[in-house]
């Protein structure tokens, strides 16, 4: 808590006080991002402004919506009356008594956001939180100067023209996150709470599996994200030879690219790719959001349901993305004609039409196997011996990893006992075997 304590040390009182409820002091505590903190400011302020009757005392701290769900079941009852946090989380502050739910606001809630930003909202068919954005996923970003946007609609030809400028581009899987959009929207990844359930084992995962390979094989990916801003800064150098085109990222990086590329900086959402029957399929992608929770043990219920309903509303959200350039969930925010002309936002919101929503798809234990699944790919395309990352594999398959992973294994089958993990695609050294045999015939 000792952070904690540092952070509110931060905070902020902003007071209105009207004359209808003499001597009645409304105090809603409020935590939010430390990015975002005058942006919350300025709501407080308006909110006082549109609501002159009341006597309202905000407390803003500085939280990160990755460390809330952490901060809050800490000590629900002392935690803030409106808090942001990431959707993943959701499931586990519901069941640790952490959200109170949108009951006077549900229709309203219901009708103005986005349909899968309200879906991750739910649990057991009940609403507990407000949807605020819709900026958590994927898509690219190009040099305008080498690459059009037309060329930028398949892989194919963003490939070409990154090798007739002896140049490549930048996919990186993500530790498993990025690489499910080889595989999505055609193949199913599900999770409910208690069975995770994958149906990439078919045909439609083994010809993704084998395209995600063969275009690995053409050396002309690089696949490390961290390195996106120092590869577009080779452009600037004049050494487009040591740059890149193209980029797989999302709004994490958006600021330092725009910094880098400025007028020259492009955005559009994912291309298409050629599996080896040649077929064109369109990449997915992993989206998520963000949402505003209400402690149901607040002293102002009613209250802090209100200001939670109007920080999440079309003019917040629009202000939102304004000034922070960040992807809303208000479907009329999404239309207003500034925000239309946000690259990076209309990108993401193009993208998101092929988009699952992650905390609807995958639990936790999803990511040890798929990071073993994207790498054993990768090298195996690149060339690397993969045998020892296939061995991987098949000792994550049966339970039998040493080393650093072992602790993870050990923990999955312990807190799994009752859930099924169907992770179809752990069958890697017979995919491996099938991917191989395709790429040397291409090679």
């Amino acid at each position: 808590m000792l952070h904690l304590r540092k952070i509110l040390l931060t905070g902020i009182l902003l007071t209105a006080c009207g004359n209808s409820v003499p001597n009645q002091t409304i105090k809603l505590k409020v935590w939010g991002p430390q990015q975002e903190q005058n942006f919350l400011f300025g709501a407080a302020e308006r909110y006082l402004e549109a609501n002159p009757n009341l006597n309202i005392e905000f407390e803003i701290a500085a939280v990160s919506e990755v460390e809330l769900k952490g901060f809050l079941t800490l000590d629900i009852p002392s935690g803030a009356d409106v808090f942001s946090f990431l959707d993943d989380q959701l499931p586990g502050l519901v069941r640790a008594g952490g959200l109170a739910k949108v009951q006077q606001f549900k229709q309203v809630v219901t009708d103005r956001n986005i349909p899968w930003t309200v879906d991750v909202s739910t649990f057991e068919n009940e609403l507990y939180a407000y949807p605020y954005t819709a900026d958590n996923g994927v898509y690219m970003f190009y040099d305008k100067r080498y690459i059009s946007a037309e060329e930028m609609t398949s892989l194919d030809t963003i490939l070409a023209k990154a090798a007739s400028l002896n140049t490549k581009i930048n996919i990186d899987q993500m530790g498993g996150w990025g690489m499910t959009m080889w595989f999505i929207p055609e193949n199913t990844l599900a999770w409910d709470g208690e069975t995770q359930t994958i149906t990439w084992n078919s045909q439609n995962g083994i010809e993704a599996a084998q395209a995600m390979m063969r275009y690995y094989a053409t050396n002309l990916i690089i696949d490390t994200n961290a390195l996106i801003p120092t590869l577009f800064l080779e452009n600037n150098a004049g050494r487009l030879h040591s740059g890149i085109i193209a980029a797989v990222s999302g709004y994490w990086q958006a600021p330092d690219i725009t910094e880098i590329l400025g007028e020259h900086m492009g955005t559009i959402k994912m291309p298409t790719y050629t599996n080896l029957v040649g077929e064109t399929h369109q990449f997915g992608s992993m989206v998520g959001a963000r949402l505003v929770g209400v402690n149901p043990f607040s002293s102002q219920p009613a209250q802090a349901h209100a200001f939670a309903n109007w920080l999440t509303s079309e003019e917040n959200q629009t202000i939102k993305a304004k000034e922070l350039k960040i992807a809303p969930s208000n479907l009329a925010s999404i239309q207003d004609p500034e925000i239309q002309q946000i690259g990076p936002i209309q990108a993401l919101t193009a993208q998101g039409e092929f988009g699952l929503p992650q905390a609807k798809a995958v639990s936790s234990y999803f990511w040890i196997p798929a990071d073993a699944f994207a790498k054993a790919i990768i090298n195996e395309a690149k060339g690397i011996d993969a045998k020892v990352t296939a061995a991987l594999n098949l000792a994550i398959t049966n339970g039998q990893v040493d080393g650093n992973n072992a602790q993870a294994i050990t923990t999955f089958k312990t807190e799994e006992k009752v859930r099924q993990l169907q992770l179809s695609f752990a069958k890697i050294p017979a995919w491996l075997a099938t991917l191989e045999t395709s790429v040397q015939a291409i090679n």
